[in-house]
């Protein structure tokens, strides 16, 4: 199976450090929903998230763990640029991802997205996956086609986080 992901920001966010996401955040509220629709309160929950930023290419990425202290020192280890937030947008940082799958005949096309907006230390992490299984050959099968469907593709899963900076 071939799989391709990008990181379709990362490129162009050099310069201004923008929003310092830095530090450690308690979480109050975390909802989600599969396939997209009607959240509920996620039962696994992290209670802490703790953001830290990298530097890859001369751009900011800015990625965090689930934690089980609020000191952050017991974190999964989770952070990395896939995953992470590399545009910056008002109040914070917007993270998307791409990708495409052609095994057989089926092609796959999936669409990620997400902000941390930070307003005060009030933080709310959005994420939706956008995914398809169109009739395409692997020719046509492409990240470029992904990215072009985006957020008109079904969504597959919504997360809402919200957390307090402590």
């Amino acid at each position: 199976m071939k799989a391709l992901l990008l990181m379709a920001a990362l490129a162009a966010c050099g310069g201004s450090d923008g929003v310092d996401l830095s530090g450690v955040y308690m979480v109050t509220a975390d909802v989600s929903s599969s396939p997209c629709g009607t959240d509920m309160p996620t039962p696994s929950s992290p209670t802490y998230l703790k953001f830290t930023k990298m530097q890859v290419l001369g751009a900011n990425v800015w990625t965090y763990d689930s934690c089980s202290d609020a000191a952050g020192t017991m974190c999964d280890n989770s952070g990395g640029i896939f995953g992470g937030f590399t545009e910056q947008i008002d109040n914070g940082w917007k993270g998307i991802e791409s990708f495409d799958s052609f095994s057989g005949s089926t092609c796959e096309l999936g669409y990620d997205e997400r902000t941390a907006v930070l307003k005060m230390k009030a933080l709310v992490i959005e994420s939706n996956d956008y995914l398809d299984m169109p009739m395409l050959d692997e020719a046509h099968c492409t990240t470029d086609e992904a990215e072009k469907r985006n957020t008109t593709m079904p969504c597959m899963m919504h997360e809402r986080i919200e957390a307090t900076q402590l």
